[in-house]
């Protein structure tokens, strides 16, 4: 099963390498965010990287869409603005560190540890 989905991967790369641009370092943020999911949900269990996931997904998401209107009630349009972009960012980071303070083996642990 692996070899056929490296085999399909490699197929697909080949074919869509022509029609997109190729970087070197073009997997580097996914793969940094993927980290961040396998950490929050605990490492071994598929339950909790698709609960980390979710939850993952949905910080972000709400964080882009209204912290930069909630700290407009708060500040200057312009700082709340370039405010609101950087702690935006940082929001997915900031609930690994909370998760990992509050239950450091993640959300859910792998069975038979």
């Amino acid at each position: 099963v692996f070899a056929l989905g490296a085999a399909l991967a490699g197929l697909a790369g080949g074919l869509a390498g022509p029609l997109l641009a190729i970087e070197v370092g073009m997997g580097e943020q996914i793969l940094i965010l993927t980290f961040v999911v396998i950490i929050i949900g605990g490492i071994g269990s598929v339950k909790g990287a698709l609960v980390a996931g979710l939850l993952v997904g949905i910080v972000d998401t709400l964080s882009r869409a209204f912290l930069p209107t909630v700290l407009k009630t708060t500040l200057p349009a312009a700082s709340a603005d370039a405010l609101a972009g950087s702690v935006s960012s940082m929001a997915i980071y900031i609930l690994m560190a909370v998760v990992l303070v509050v239950r450091p083996q993640g959300l859910y642990h792998a069975y038979g540890t």
